[in-house]
């Protein structure tokens, strides 16, 4: 049976978006069309683009780390990050 959120059969998400409340489970994966991995996340803390960290529970925070932000997060918001070294 085909999952109903998968990589193949919809749209995929604005990755610059930032939400105040989840629209996909923290910790989802999702390819960019360049290959590059993104992971959705709830920031901690403000954070600035550039590289950053997510924990084992998708918690965002600016330190550097083997993640990038390409937008800045302000703390509690919820969008995607790009995996430095993609893809997953």
């Amino acid at each position: 049976m085909a999952s109903t959120f998968g990589i193949l059969n919809y749209a995929a998400p604005n990755f610059a978006a930032k939400d105040t409340t989840p629209v996909v489970a923290v910790g989802t994966p999702n390819l960019g069309n360049q290959n590059d991995t993104w992971v959705y996340v709830k920031a901690t803390e403000a954070v600035a683009t550039g590289t950053c960290t997510v924990d084992a529970s998708f918690n965002l925070t600016d330190a550097a780390g083997s993640y990038t932000a390409d937008t800045a997060f302000a703390s509690g918001e919820y969008g995607w990050v790009r995996k430095t070294t993609s893809p997953l």
